[in-house]
């Protein structure tokens, strides 16, 4: 018992540090062979600085008060115990989004009041590490970033931080997500842990964990930037890289270079290049998460530089090709994507789960990566307005953890590009323009050709002709 609540206040400290950008880890071995990355200290690796408006203060005390009317925003139910709420009974903090706010009508009201109340659900839910694997808790906070909480030892275990458990080796259905080699930090792959190489480091980027937050593994102190030491090292040819390239464009800086383990020069530029060559249609999750990290790519070389060029111009091209294919071709009449993914229009209407699953990666995907003024084109609103009434019309249901992640994680990314509320104690993540500025493009010849020019196998999804 001594053990377990040391290691309950370990990782709400761990928790407290991850967004704290004066934090500076102690080390208690020496130092390592390998150049530590230069964006320790750079801005890029720590969390963005929010005004104080947008900060939420913790809730002190329990709310207990019951609720007698609908609210309006995530709050008690009646007769909810008090740590059931503690990560929502607080409104969200909110400020004014960076672009263009959703319209002011009774539509974009009432949806703005669902997605609160479905998120607050959630929220009020958490896993436990009797339960539930580490991959599982995992994507518990690709929903909620970190103020994602889990609950220790059962459904009615005390409710610790779900990032600060797993960073300091909490075990999580007998498993734990990492584990220590020496000097080295790794993520461990296989049933339970990591699905893909880079996979935890990617949503600790986006849930805004800082680079110099501290992971204790194995009585080893170690940070984020051990573990991005790792995949960088880890990069290869002909392999995915998806959450690798999510993960390094987060952490480090635009023209980083570095040599993997097998002696091979790389950058974030080679990255995408691997990337932006590799299929759509037969990738993880239908392609969606491929997707993501071209745009995410995108996203952050713009803000850097304030330009795209080269691999980016391609991916960008890419990935807007794949934004018109999709809101044209791919939507069915209750504003769900298709369950076939990218393949084709089809909706197998007696299978909620599927619909959510590729419904909400899609969306996620969307959401993330579209222009401000393009959130709020009707389409794009008619798949917000099924997934969240999906979702908050059967809370209790056994949903399948990982869909329901990237589901809830495409309603949160609205909600803080549409409103700017941000979830108390998270970090608002999507910002920023999503377009560069027409003057500072550079041509390039070779880009994706159009979503609607019939591809070789037959159908008429986007032709993927890209070279090098």
């Amino acid at each position: 018992m001594a053990f377990a609540s040391s290691l309950k206040t370990t990782a709400e400290k761990v928790a407290a540090a991850a967004t704290d950008p004066a934090f500076k880890p102690t080390a208690n071995r020496p130092p390592r062979t390998a150049a530590r990355p230069s964006a320790v200290t750079d801005s890029i690796a720590v969390p963005p600085k929010r005004p104080v408006s947008s900060v939420a203060k913790p809730v002190t005390k329990p709310v207990t008060k019951p609720v007698t009317k609908p609210v309006t925003k995530p709050g008690m139910k009646p007769g909810t115990k008090p740590d059931d709420t503690s990560v929502a009974s607080s409104p969200p903090a909110t400020a004014k989004p960076s672009g263009q706010a959703a319209p002011a009508t009774s539509r974009f009201a009432k949806l703005r009041v669902r997605i609160a109340q479905t998120l607050a659900a959630y929220q009020r839910r958490p896993l436990n590490t009797s339960q539930h694997t580490p991959w599982e808790v995992m994507h518990g906070f690709v929903a909620f970033g970190i103020p994602t909480k889990v609950r220790v030892g059962g459904p009615a275990g005390d409710q610790v931080n779900a990032i600060g458990w797993i960073n300091t080796g909490g075990r999580c259905r007998s498993q734990v997500m990492l584990a220590a080699a020496g000097d080295r930090l790794t993520a461990l792959r296989g049933i339970g842990v990591q699905g893909h190489s880079a996979q935890y480091l990617a949503i600790l980027a986006q849930s805004r964990v800082a680079m110099n937050s501290p992971i204790t593994i194995q009585s080893k102190k170690f940070t984020v930037a051990d573990l991005v030491e790792e995949e960088k090292l880890s990069c290869r040819s002909g392999t995915e890289l998806t959450f690798a390239l999510i993960a390094l464009a987060h952490y480090l800086p635009t023209d980083s270079q570095w040599t993997a383990r097998d002696g091979k020069i790389w950058s974030l530029e080679k990255l995408a290049s691997e990337e932006i060559e590799q299929p759509i249609r037969g990738a993880p999750c239908g392609g969606t998460h491929r997707l993501f990290g071209l745009a995410y790519g995108c996203q952050r070389r713009l803000r850097a530089t304030g330009q795209l060029d080269g691999v980016y111009l391609r991916a960008d091209k890419f990935v807007r090709d794949y934004q018109q294919f999709t809101l044209t071709k791919l939507q069915n009449r209750d504003g769900s994507f298709s369950t076939e993914w990218f393949k084709y229009l089809a909706d197998r209407d007696d299978d909620i789960d599927r619909k959510i699953q590729t419904t909400g990666h899609i969306l996620e995907w969307l959401v993330a990566s579209l222009d401000q003024e393009a959130l709020f084109q009707p389409r794009v609103t008619a798949a917000v307005e099924f997934l969240s009434t999906a979702l908050a019309r059967e809370p209790s249901r056994e949903w399948k953890i990982g869909p329901l992640g990237h589901a809830l994680h495409a309603l949160t990314i609205y909600q803080e590009r549409a409103w700017g509320t941000v979830l108390p104690g998270g970090i608002a993540a999507f910002h920023g323009p999503m377009r560069a500025d027409p003057s500072k493009v550079t041509a390039v010849s070779q880009l994706a050709e159009r979503p609607d020019a019939p591809a070789p196998d037959g159908d008429n999804s986007p032709r993927q002709v890209l070279r090098r």
